[in-house]
């Protein structure tokens, strides 16, 4: 019996499969099955869920308009198989035969500790039921994995390749899936592609917050600039001043103008202008 018996009569009118919505396994149950083999589905240890977790950010900012990206979502691909892909691409929409969801176009398998074998059983499956691309990015030998369905085999994918595909907008680089260090590049890069009007906004944005810095960092300087000025006029005048009145300025002096401020640099040329000797105002 269906976990979902609404999606009994939904049979695949040119395959008279089930509908691949239509479940033998109840969502969230933290099972699978395979080929008529019911699959705990364990928790994963923290290399492949990290590398899940950027998986599907990487595929939120690459999935085309028109499609849908997800994670963990179960695909009934035969009377006996009922098991969820670690991440996959699907159009928007009702599927035209059985009004449920639409088929995916790519699926994602992790790879972290377990072998092969179970990956290849769902490659075949998925690649069977219609599921154009099948790729397990394998973390033990850092590299991605595409299933040939031609060859029934998987074949090794070079970490310069893309993955091009109408679901994805733009391409999906491959050493983005093994290097999560690039993610936020290459996300970056996607949404330049995709989105170019938040891009704009984001930059507009920092270009603002970076004039207001400037702004703030150039009157600092300028406050610093037109008082550095100020004193060195209000040196010169005291020098002018004594010249005039035959006032002298010894090394005591000098000394003593050189680390003046400009306050009391003011003060010494009014007390100079009033007694005629090195007398700042106020002095007695």
């Amino acid at each position: 019996m269906p976990y979902n018996p609404d999606a009994m009569p939904r049979t695949h009118a040119r395959r008279n499969e089930p509908a691949i919505d239509e479940r033998i396994v109840m969502p969230e149950s933290g099972v699978e099955i395979l080929d008529g083999e019911l699959l705990m589905v364990p928790g994963a240890d923290p290399p492949h869920a990290q590398r899940h977790a950027a998986l599907a950010y990487l595929l939120a900012a690459h999935t085309a308009p028109g499609f849908i990206a997800t994670v963990d979502m179960l695909t009934r691909t035969s009377a006996v198989s009922d098991f969820a892909p670690d991440a996959s691409v699907y159009p928007e929409g009702p599927d035209p035969d059985t009004g449920g969801r639409r088929l995916e176009l790519i699926a994602f398998e992790i790879v972290s500790k377990q072998s092969l074998s179970v990956p290849t059983k769902k490659a075949r499956e998925l690649s069977r039921r219609g599921v154009r691309r099948v790729l397990a990015v394998v973390l033990k030998r850092e590299r991605v994995l595409e299933w040939d369905r031609r060859l029934a085999r998987w074949r090794p994918m070079h970490k310069d390749e893309v993955i091009e595909e109408t679901c994805l907008s733009p391409g999906l680089p491959i050493r983005a899936l093994l290097d999560s260090t690039t993610a936020d590049e290459t996300v970056w890069a996607a949404l330049e592609h995709r989105r170019p009007d938040l891009v704009a906004k984001v930059e507009a944005k920092a270009e603002a917050r970076g004039e207001a810095r400037g702004e703030a960092r150039g009157e600092a300087r300028g406050e610093t600039r037109g008082e550095a000025k100020g004193v060195d006029a209000a040196r010169e005048a005291v020098r002018e001043l004594c010249a005039a009145l035959e006032v002298p300025i010894d090394p005591d002096r000098e000394a003593q103008l050189a680390s003046a401020t400009l306050a009391e640099l003011r003060a010494l040329v009014r007390g100079i202008a009033r007694t005629r000797s090195w007398t700042a105002q106020g002095d007695g």
